[in-house]
């Protein structure tokens, strides 16, 4: 038996934000606010350029551009991020900061974890976004139009 009901969160586009050659979307989920805090984004976007340097481990080709997810829920701050790899597949990484350990933030995608139910509203808009703009316009991707296509709901 489930012991909590499904509750909509906000789903918030924070920032493009752009660092060593990347451009990131970085969206706030939170069960405590409208917004993850700004301390919070603050702490993760000093550790993204150590989480970038595993877009290396494989020979496809990256378009430096990521999804980084900011999800505050009931165990702690998620960080996911995602980039875009060989054209049309993710490579995801989950990191978790436990509430009592604030921006200690530690793999967490090793222990076989994906997205949950909210994160996948991001990613379902995201993968929409990159096959309108991106894998239905091969021969000229519009990445900026990628870019720009956010989403902003409850969900």
């Amino acid at each position: 038996m489930l012991n909590t009901e499904y509750k909509k969160r906000p789903v918030r586009f924070i920032d493009l934000y752009e660092t060593n050659g990347w451009k990131i979307k970085i969206y706030s989920i939170s069960v405590l606010n409208e917004r993850v805090s700004q301390e919070t984004i603050a702490q993760v976007k000093e550790q993204i350029p150590g989480w970038l340097k595993l877009s290396s481990i494989h020979q496809l080709e990256t378009y430096n551009i990521a999804t980084l997810i900011l999800h505050e829920g009931n165990e702690g701050v998620f960080a996911l991020i995602n980039w875009w790899i060989g054209e049309n597949m993710l490579q995801h990484y989950v990191y978790f900061s436990a509430y009592e350990n604030p921006g200690q933030f530690t793999l967490f995608s090793d222990k076989g974890i994906t997205f949950c139910v909210w994160e996948l509203a991001v990613m379902w808009h995201e993968r929409n976004a990159w096959v309108e703009h991106v894998i239905k316009n091969s021969s000229r991707p519009d990445f900026e139009a990628y870019l720009s296509s956010v989403l902003n709901e409850d969900v």
